[in-house]
């Protein structure tokens, strides 16, 4: 898991940061936001609706290798992560 620093709020952004890690245009989402939960859009299509939504969200960018992590929201901005697999 990589945490990403503050201020990390901006879908844009966060898309560029998963692309430096090796993320394509197209991505998997399990959400609790049902727009886009259980589906598969492009990557920043699916972090515009994930990102400040309060709610858990896993973004799917390379299967068993490379997703974004945000956590439900409590006090203050959730945390967010990118989380990688190493091989």
């Amino acid at each position: 898991m990589i945490e990403i620093p503050k201020p990390n709020s901006c879908a844009d952004d966060i898309a560029k940061l998963l692309k430096q890690h090796g993320a394509g245009k197209e991505c998997y989402s399990i959400s609790w936001n049902k727009k886009i939960d259980g589906k598969e859009l492009p990557l920043l299509t699916a972090l515009e609706d994930a990102v400040g939504y309060g709610f858990p969200s896993i973004v799917v960018c390379i299967p068993n290798k490379l997703a974004y992590f945000e956590a439900e929201q409590g006090y203050g901005p959730p945390p967010r992560y990118i989380l990688k697999r190493e091989t």
